[in-house]
């Protein structure tokens, strides 16, 4: 049997409602082949635990995972305060589940849970002929390891492991994600899904962000944390860039400028990253979503809605070009909510140019508050205000 996937999706506010009717959806779309495989993405409005558990109730067989979010993808449209998911039936792949939490505290304990057993199921996975692996990978998305969590995860998987995924959201809230599986869905976790197939996953990611300032320097920095930037409090350098645009920010009120005009670093002349500022300090430093080192050369970034719906296009046919020409049962979108929050109403643009890669194959994804790809060619794992695809080979 080839790899058949579906989707599934609901704006029912009811939990157990919203997983049923995503469910019946998806198994329409199977027309009758046995999924193995679910993935849920769910609006915070759902209790993340009781929708993975009502939908391992009603497909026991099915390993289910999961996390909260943004806003809910699939190709029929985002929704924000829905429910989506897909379920992928196949023999052509294997796959292990493993779930890792309080990774805060220690993301190297963090990703050895993860990749626990892992080189005994590559090997057995070779014997059987499934010798490609590739890993998805969901996280929290406000605890600031997962860049960390991403880099120590290839130390105990394998050196060069794909890794794709993104970090859990909370519609724009910043108070609390979660992560998990049927049974085990928490804040502060992480779950890894690795898949093991005859042929590798495509992936293809890109961002289509522009420098709206001059390059500026990281003065002082802690980790995740940019205290000063040319010698000021982080924040007053976005309070005067704001001012230019006539928007007055306060730290009360600048979360959502922060995560649309975040933080490009250079390497060289060249932009390398970018890092979204989640929170104002008390001192004026800024909170971002991953490590900004001290030193680093920096400037304000902004994204055009054209450009960015053009990024999303050329990271599908990254992922297109990555099968080898072979064919996507699913795609996977994985997709920064500062996009959903420029592009806003017009975000179905950027799902129909992944789709224009990808005719009629599902999709299924969200508005992460980081995302995840380490491939070939692509060796930063952790990106923010991006377009990740991944496609499932069919």
């Amino acid at each position: 049997m080839s790899t058949k996937a579906a989707t599934g999706f609901s704006t029912h506010a009811d939990t157990a409602r919203a997983v049923d009717d995503s469910l019946k959806m998806a198994l329409a779309g199977l027309a009758g082949a046995a999924s193995t495989l679910g993935v849920v993405f769910a609006s915070p409005r759902h209790d993340l635990g009781a929708a993975l558990d009502a939908a391992k109730r009603a497909l026991p067989a099915v390993t289910f995972v999961g996390c909260t979010t943004a806003g809910e993808i699939t190709e029929h449209g985002l929704t924000r305060g829905g429910l989506a998911l897909l379920l992928l039936a196949s023999s052509d792949v294997l796959f292990s589940m493993r779930s890792a939490t309080d990774v805060k505290a220690d993301p190297r304990r963090a990703a050895s849970e993860l990749g626990r057993g892992f080189p005994e199921q590559a090997s057995q996975a070779a014997s059987q002929g499934f010798s490609a692996s590739s890993t998805m990978l969901l996280v929290d998305g406000l605890n600031g390891a997962g860049e960390d969590l991403v880099g120590e995860l290839l130390g105990a998987t394998r050196r060069f492991q794909q890794v794709v995924g993104g970090a859990a959201g909370d519609d724009g809230a910043f108070k609390a994600t979660h992560v998990g599986h049927a049974g085990n869905a928490a804040s502060d976790a992480a779950v890894a899904l690795h898949v093991f197939s005859k042929q590798p996953w495509g992936v293809g990611v890109d961002h289509g962000l522009r420098p709206t300032t001059d390059r500026m320097q990281v003065t002082r920095a802690a980790r995740n944390v940019v205290h000063e930037i040319d010698g000021r409090p982080a924040f007053e350098v976005y309070r005067d860039h704001a001012a230019k645009r006539s928007t007055q920010l306060t730290p009360e009120s600048a979360g959502s400028f922060l995560i649309g005009n975040e933080l490009g670093i250079y390497f060289f002349d060249r932009l390398h990253r970018a890092r979204a500022p989640l929170a104002v300090g008390p001192d004026g430093s800024l909170t971002c979503a991953g490590e900004i080192p001290q030193g680093a050369s920096v400037c304000i970034l902004d994204g055009e809605p054209d450009s960015m719906v053009a990024a999303a296009g050329r990271a599908a046919q990254e992922a297109r070009k990555s099968l080898g020409g072979g064919e996507a049962a699913a795609v996977l979108l994985f997709d920064c909510v500062c996009r959903g929050m420029i592009l806003d109403g017009s975000f179905g643009r950027e799902i129909e140019a992944v789709r224009a890669a990808f005719p009629g194959v599902p999709v299924a994804g969200f508005l992460t508050y980081g995302e995840i790809a380490r491939f070939k060619g692509h060796m930063d794992g952790w990106h923010n205000t991006t377009a990740v695809v991944a496609a499932i080979p069919a």
